[in-house]
């Protein structure tokens, strides 16, 4: 219940009940005085406050008709009105003097603020909860008054009636505070994060976003973040290719299929060797559209034997059973997780399988199948924060600052130059698999970058310059598939770029440019 709905509750019963006053008031003066009888105001409202309550000490009683059916009035709805004060006293305190008492207590304390309570937050607030006990949680804009109720770790966790505005000036001054819009509706997540952060200028405040949303110029202090591409970049980590996977089939054609398809082209940027084929079901034409340029990069509808290959294959994929048997994995990833589960039973039961087959799901369900795209990894803090690809991104942007001597801070880059970054450090584990040689996940620690960057350091001219190749390669990708092409002149404005040729074609100089994305493997230790 909203507080204008209280309010004209409230109201409404201060209004009937000044009207049944003087109402008692008038009748009971009219049938002249008597022992016991209702003579003034002061009287009558005696009376009806002794009626509301459901004391009836009897002292004083109404004697005219009327007078004895205001009186039974209130006697009918006194526990109805008298149970409804109580709550609203308990409410008040429980839902709004408490949670206010308990900012007082950690205001000196890091907070993690959440502009709402769903099942979103509450699961992020947990694991933040885990991670970083010392820290509060703290949920805005909720009536509901026993917070513990909800979680299912112990921790700091306050729910209060507040916007986040309020709660954030009840914060110390010398602690941070990190603010989550997580709505269902994205847009009004980027607009509500943005006006806090306009607010607010503080150094230590950090908005996070849940949104599709890309615009121009995103502020230092925002992160953005979206389920459907937290799960395509979770799964490519998680799942990386192996060196005897080639064939990926990918049934489903939703927000999260057109996100692990292209984050698989912008991650699974491997060496001339080793060629991949993405064959697609289903209706891809905004993909395609979207893409418009990628054929310059990639081959489409055509296998080739010099560039990875995306089939949008024109049948259902169990029209194809030839191709089933070639694939090396199959990844079902509907925005419908039923679906997923329904395509894959037919899959098993019609089907031989020798693929790996991956499932989007958000619980466990067949052992021949992995699963992914569950809260725990997609809403992980680690995903959601994104620290370590965030601070290896800028480190990026420095290290080649630094060889054009100069550049642009990170905070201060247009949106599509941070992505270009953030692209770069995505490419981090294929390159410390390639260097460190597994086909398995290689968890992005200091000390497995420390050794990948000291045999990066030992290799000789000529491996050095397949590395370049490579980087470059991957960079060439990336702007392709945003649309962007050769001109002899940079113009970001109409996304022309002068390096947007083959890798020979680049000076010795534009060439060693590429360098900074594999020396970057013996700074992070530095920045993480």
């Amino acid at each position: 219940m909203n507080r204008k709905r209280i309010r004209r509750i409230i109201i409404g019963i201060i209004l009937t009940y000044l009207v049944l006053l003087v109402l008692l008031f008038i009748t009971e003066s009219l049938g002249g005085a008597g022992e016991g009888r209702i003579q003034n105001l002061g009287d009558a409202a005696w009376y009806l406050l002794a009626t509301l309550t459901t004391v009836g000490y009897g002292d004083v009683t109404p004697a005219t008709v009327l007078g004895k059916v205001i009186g039974a009035v209130m006697m009918i709805s006194s526990a109805g009105v008298l149970t409804f004060l109580l709550g609203l006293l308990f409410s008040l305190f429980f839902g709004r003097l408490l949670p206010r008492f308990a900012l007082w207590r950690y205001q000196k304390r890091d907070w993690y603020v959440f502009s709402e309570i769903n099942d979103r937050t509450v699961f992020l607030g947990e694991r933040l909860a885990k991670d970083e006990p010392e820290k509060v949680c703290i949920y805005c804009n909720s009536y509901e008054s026993l917070s513990q109720e909800y979680f299912s770790v112990r921790g700091r966790f306050v729910i209060i009636d507040a916007p986040v505005s309020q709660v954030l000036k009840r914060q110390g001054k010398k602690a941070a505070a990190q603010v989550f819009f997580m709505k269902d509706n994205g847009w009004d997540n980027y607009s509500e994060g943005s006006s806090i952060l306009e607010k607010f200028d503080r150094e230590d405040l950090r908005v996070c976003i849940e949104t599709e949303h890309a615009p121009e110029h995103v502020a230092e202090h925002m992160v953005l973040f979206n389920r459907a591409d937290n799960t395509a970049r979770s799964y490519w980590l998680d799942e990386p290719v192996k060196d005897n996977e080639h064939v990926f089939l990918l049934i489903g054609n939703g927000r999260y299929a057109k996100r692990l398809l292209e984050r698989a082209l912008l991650i699974n940027v491997l060496p001339d060797t080793h060629k991949l084929e993405y064959h697609t079901f289903g209706d891809w034409q905004d993909f395609k559209n979207e893409h418009y340029a990628m054929g310059q990069a990639i081959s489409i509808d055509e296998i080739s034997g010099e560039k990875d290959s995306v089939i949008f294959e024109k049948e259902s994929w169990n029209a194809s059973p030839q191709l089933i048997k070639r694939a090396d994995r199959i990844i079902f990833c509907s925005d419908d997780h039923d679906e997923n589960l329904r395509e894959a039973d037919k899959l098993f039961r019609f089907f031989a399988t020798p693929a790996g087959v991956d499932i989007c799901v958000n619980r466990r369900v067949d052992s021949r199948c992995r699963e992914f795209g569950d809260d725990a990894r997609v809403l992980s803090p680690s995903m959601v924060l994104k620290d370590r690809l965030n601070s290896t991104a800028v480190l990026l942007n420095d290290l080649y600052g630094r060889k054009v001597g100069g550049g642009v801070r990170f905070g201060e880059l247009k949106e599509f130059q941070r992505q270009s970054n953030i692209a770069a450090a995505d490419h981090l584990p294929v390159k410390l698999r390639l260097l460190l040689r597994g086909d398995e996940a290689v968890e992005i620690t200091p000390e497995n970058c420390e050794r990948a960057y000291e045999k990066y350091a030992k290799m000789d001219a000529q491996q050095k310059e397949e590395c370049r190749r490579l980087e470059h390669k991957r960079w060439v990708r990336f702007h392709i598939m945003n649309n962007w092409e050769y001109a002899p002149k940079r113009d970001n404005e109409n996304r022309k770029h002068p390096m947007i040729v083959p890798f020979e074609k680049l000076s010795l100089s534009e060439q060693a440019l590429d360098d900074s994305a594999w020396e970057v493997l013996g700074e992070v230790k530095n920045v993480w």
